[in-house]
């Protein structure tokens, strides 16, 4: 079950990526990474690592999961429950922020 929803997971933010590419500033090479405090950008990055950042981490911690926790069985599905969940929202919230900040720069 947790295969499942993990499965879900990757695709929800593979779908993420793939609309915030085509959609998200379409004429902007390069999109936000960090904010400061006052909501200015710290710094840029190009347009694929933008987009495709959240989901490589989230895929890296799932293998890091997998690695670590192979004796625990019970541990490891409730990580990758919990990436499950927080993978996808964290995505969409930063999409969400670059897409506000290039709406606003415009």
């Amino acid at each position: 079950m947790i295969y499942v929803v993990l499965a879900v997971s990757i695709a929800a933010m593979a779908g993420i990526a793939i609309w915030a590419y085509r959609n998200v500033a379409p004429d902007a090479d390069r999109l936000p990474m960090q904010w400061s405090v006052r909501g200015e950008v710290n710094w840029r990055a190009p347009r694929l690592i933008a987009v495709a950042v959240t989901p490589l981490l989230m895929l890296t911690l799932i293998v890091v999961i997998f690695i670590f926790s192979r004796d625990d069985h019970a541990e490891r599905n409730m990580a990758l429950l919990w990436i499950s969940f927080l993978g996808p929202a964290l995505h969409a919230l930063h999409m969400a922020l670059v897409a506000r900040t290039a709406e606003n720069e415009e």
